[in-house]
């Protein structure tokens, strides 16, 4: 999913970037590990820190 997203962005000219929280959970993880036989990503606008007081541009909100 997440090479598909890529290179949808590159293929529309969509400015992006690629992170990796390699500790983090989501509802789609949950669902996985339960045995669902789904495809998920994980799409947002780019923050600075992931709890408490996080920060973030305004064209990161709207390119999301």
């Amino acid at each position: 999913m997440t090479s598909r997203l890529i290179g949808l962005a590159k293929r529309e000219g969509i400015p992006h970037a690629v992170d990796i929280y390699p500790h983090y959970g989501s509802d789609a993880f949950a669902a996985l590990r339960g045995g669902s036989n789904i495809r998920a990503a994980l799409v947002g606008p780019g923050v600075h820190a992931s709890h408490g007081m996080e920060r973030t541009h305004a064209d990161a909100v709207a390119g999301t």
